[in-house]
C-alpha cells in the first residue's frame, strides 16, 4: 500500500512539473512570436533564428527590469503611506 501511495505522489509531482514546464514554454513561445514579428517589421525576411532569440531575450530582460521597477515603486508607495500615517498619528497625539 505504501508503494502505491509513493507512486501516486511521484505521478502528482511529475504532473505539476509538466504543467509548470508547459506554462514556461508557452511564455517563451509568446516572446519568440513577438520577437519574430518585430524582426519582420524592421528587417523583412533578412533575419536568422539567432536574431529571434536575441530579440526575445532582450524583451524578456526588459520586462523583468520593468517588473522590478514596479515592485520598487509599490514598496516605496507603501513605505510612504506608513510614514505619512505615523506622522499624522504623531500630529493628532500632539494636539490632544
Amino acid at each position: 500500500m505504501s508503494n502505491l501511495l509513493e507512486k501516486y505522489e511521484e505521478m502528482r509531482k511529475e504532473a505539476a512539473l509538466n504543467e509548470i514546464t508547459a506554462g514556461r514554454v508557452e511564455i517563451l513561445e509568446k516572446y519568440a512570436t513577438v520577437a519574430e514579428e518585430l524582426l519582420e517589421q524592421t528587417a523583412g525576411d533578412d533575419y536568422t533564428e539567432e536574431d529571434v532569440i536575441k530579440v526575445a531575450k532582450y524583451l524578456i530582460n526588459a520586462d523583468l527590469v520593468e517588473e522590478e521597477e514596479q515592485e520598487k515603486i509599490a514598496e516605496y508607495d507603501q513605505l510612504g503611506r506608513i510614514m505619512a500615517r505615523g506622522y499624522l498619528d504623531e500630529l493628532e497625539n500632539a494636539n490632544e
